[in-house]
């Protein structure tokens, strides 16, 4: 009784949402009438459609009179015949005379349909249902044809879909289809503790229904309250499996090993390794048909029962060999349940145990590549238990296969490249892989802060500032994006248990303009030896060259009339732009450090506030780096240089210019004013004649042969 109570008290919450939506929907068809008839207002009967709060729905329909079933009927003949418009007309016809004809809006909903107009169909739907709020089918099938229609509004036929189904539960709790329906729903939607206690319910009724058993174990571990929620999905599974294991193994047609491996992370989920590793041996041992060696229970000190040969097992006093066939030991025992036995055995401390089942996965094997491929996130976390245990040669093997797998570089296993080659000293290479993780997510904090702490340890401490004042910005703005979901921040700067997220895009972090918060720079190896930099600093300049003159030349073709080359001009003189923009000797320490970096730190540092090891280095930096204000820009008599790359600063600033006006044309003023700006501040510009220039462009005040002419 008291469940019943619940479940029709959560029904009475969504429709209360669901009669809002219908309310609205009374006035759009009141506001329709009004505009019909010509009235200011609508008639009285209009007015009725809208009832009052307490209402549970409207009264009981009157059987149609007679004018309004043969208007129907001409309703249907139009329709059948496809004659929409004429139906249309004639079903608006019914519904001003009596708008609680049930017909009238189906048919309307049908005519919609036939026209594409899903939405106003499903609404038209909708309203019928709502003027017969006990028929539970039709709320059913308002809420399926919500979801067949998901991709049209998706945040809003989902809210319709569970309001739906939470009416048909109003009218009849004990409806299992309603109940899965929004159990399902609510899972989309994210409203994971209603989706639990939707699956719930319906597994008391359904309790051997495998998807929803993995339903309910998925919504589980993702809910907030994992710990506590998760016992209910083993539960869920246990009672599947006691289910299955009472059938003869003829009658198993496909063995559930992706479900052994479900059940036993969700004891992993919550720390209970052992009783994990139990249960994988078990359930295995009955899928292979040596259930009745069930002596292996009792043996928990390792794992020697799904060896490939007999030497450990021949120590066991029950085990007689023969018995049973070799396969159906060692060689049989899934692959990724054997590594998820390592995993667990390395997190109960029993290192020796986990690196012999690690044996079967060698790093050049055909088969290792294979499994990866197929379980990138057991890998990984096996390759992250190894680096945490000093296995860090193996670990990087690991590490490497995930790395060369199809698909977008993954910041996350070049990042824990980068820490594995720095722990065993070899940093030119641990370099590399930080360089890397940082192209791959421009927003990547953890691989700036390696950066910057090798850079420091190398006395390279110009770039290792910048690349702390660059993790200060986005951490803050990170923190300031989560303020009001603590709950979701979490420790940027430890390795992370989360697999790879090869499919996912990485969302960049931006100002306030959609600008990049941290702007694309090129990067320098630094620790790289003296060949290979010089190399690389070789072809950079001729890279640059090429893009220059690729620039000039577009520049000609616009000036020629051929604008659609603009778009092409734009996105070649940004990269040039971003690209010496993002050079520290062409800008004083606090114009450069306060376009990268937290704004004011230093002075905003709340006392009582504990830093943090990057603060702390970053303050460190600041005070033995970076001059004082007004120490910048003095003559020290040395020869300025008056070109980059080969590029005069001259030409560097008609770019600077010329980028800017474009932008403006294009309406993007804010983003010319910044490039203004940077002009401005640099210090290759600071002659009288490049200051006259730079005030005149931001002035919009240049004349047209000094220009690009960029106007269509």
């Amino acid at each position: 009784m008291e469940r019943q109570q619940d479940n029709a008290s959560d029904a009475d919450s969504d429709l209360e949402e669901l009669e809002g939506d219908i309310a609205k929907l009374d006035e759009t068809v009141r506001t329709f009438l009004a505009d019909q008839r010509g009235e200011n207002d609508a008639s009285p009967a209009a007015r009725g459609l809208l009832r009052g709060k307490g209402a549970r729905g409207p009264r009981k329909a009157a059987k149609p009179r007679g004018d309004i079933t043969a208007r129907l009927s001409k309703v249907n003949q139009a329709f059948l015949s496809g004659d929409y418009s004429l139906a249309l007309d004639l079903v608006f016809e019914v519904i001003r005379i009596n708008a609680e004809t049930h017909q009238a809006w189906t048919t309307l909903s049908s005519i919609f349909r036939e026209q594409g107009d899903m939405g106003k169909s499903l609404s038209a739907m909708v309203y019928a249902a709502h003027l017969r709020p006990k028929d539970v089918n039709g709320w059913l099938q308002c809420a399926s044809f919500a979801l067949e229609n998901v991709a049209d509004d998706e945040a809003g036929n989902l809210n319709t879909a569970r309001l739906c189904y939470s009416a048909a539960l109003r009218a009849d709790h004990t409806n299992i289809d309603a109940r899965l329906g929004k159990g399902l729903v609510c899972h989309r939607q994210g409203h994971l503790a209603a989706a639990i206690s939707d699956y719930k319910v319906v597994l008391e009724h359904r309790p051997y229904d495998l998807e929803i058993v993995r339903k309910l174990a998925e919504a589980c571990v993702d809910n907030k309250q994992a710990e506590a929620a998760v016992p209910s999905a083993i539960a869920a599974y246990k009672r599947f499996f006691d289910h299955e294991r009472t059938k003869p193994q003829m009658e198993i047609t496909e063995a559930p090993w992706h479900d052994i491996g479900i059940y036993v992370e969700l004891f992993a989920s919550t720390g209970r390794y052992q009783e994990a590793i139990q249960e994988s041996k078990s359930l295995s041992r009955w899928l292979l048909g040596r259930e009745a060696e069930d002596y292996w229970d009792q043996w928990t000190s390792d794992d020697r029962e799904w060896d490939l040969d007999d030497e450990r097992r021949a120590a066991v006093p029950n085990f007689t060999a023969g018995v049973w066939s070799p396969d159906t030991y060692g060689q049989s025992f899934p692959w990724d349940l054997r590594a998820r036995l390592a995993i667990y055995r390395f997190r109960l401390g029993d290192e020796d145990e986990a690196m012999r089942h690690l044996l079967w996965f060698e790093p050049e094997s055909i088969l290792t590549r294979e499994f990866a491929g197929d379980f990138p996130f057991l890998t990984f976390d096996l390759a992250e238990e190894l680096a945490h245990r000093g296995h860090t040669p193996l670990a990087i093997s690991y590490y490497q296969i995930l790395r060369d797998l199809p698909g977008d570089a993954d910041a996350t296993i070049l990042l824990q490249l980068g820490r594995c080659y720095s722990a065993v000293g070899e940093t030119a290479t641990a370099e590399e892989y930080f360089l890397a993780a940082i192209d791959a997510d421009e927003d990547n904090i953890d691989a700036r802060i390696e950066l910057a702490n090798m850079y420091e340890k190398a006395r390279e401490e110009e770039e290792a500032l910048i690349l702390a004042a660059e993790a200060m910005a986005l951490r803050q703005a990170r923190d300031q994006n989560l303020e009001g979901h603590q709950d979701s921040i979490t420790d940027l700067e430890q390795p992370s248990r989360r697999a790879p997220r090869r499919a996912q895009a990485v969302p960049r972090r931006t100002d306030a303009f959609g600008k990049r918060l941290i702007p694309r720079r090129y990067r320098p190896k630094r620790l790289a030896g003296a060949d290979k930099r010089r190399q690389e600093e070789q072809a950079r300049a001729m890279k640059l060259t090429e893009q220059y003159e690729i620039v000039q030349d577009l520049r000609k073709k616009i000036k020629e009339g051929q604008h659609n080359l603009i778009p092409t001009w734009m996105a070649s003189s940004k990269e040039l732009v971003d690209e010496f923009r993002s050079i520290k000797k062409f800008y004083t320490w606090d114009k450069y450090l306060h376009f990268l970096g937290p704004k004011n730190h230093l002075q905003q540092q709340e006392a009582d506030k504990p830093q943090n090891e990057l603060s702390q280095m970053y303050e460190r930096l600041a005070r033995t780096l970076a001059p004082q204000p007004g120490s910048e820009g003095r003559d020290d008599g040395t020869s300025k240089p008056d070109a980059h790359q080969g590029i005069s600063f001259n030409n560097w600033l008609d770019l600077f210019l010329d980028y800017a006006i474009g932008l403006a044309i294009a309406h993007r003023r804010d983003e010319a004013y910044q490039v203004c700006e940077a002009a401005r501040d640099s210090t290759a510009f600071q002659a009288p004649e490049h200051g006259f220039m730079i005030h005149v462009a931001w002035s919009g005040e240049l004349s047209s042969h000094d220009i690009v002419d960029l106007s269509y």
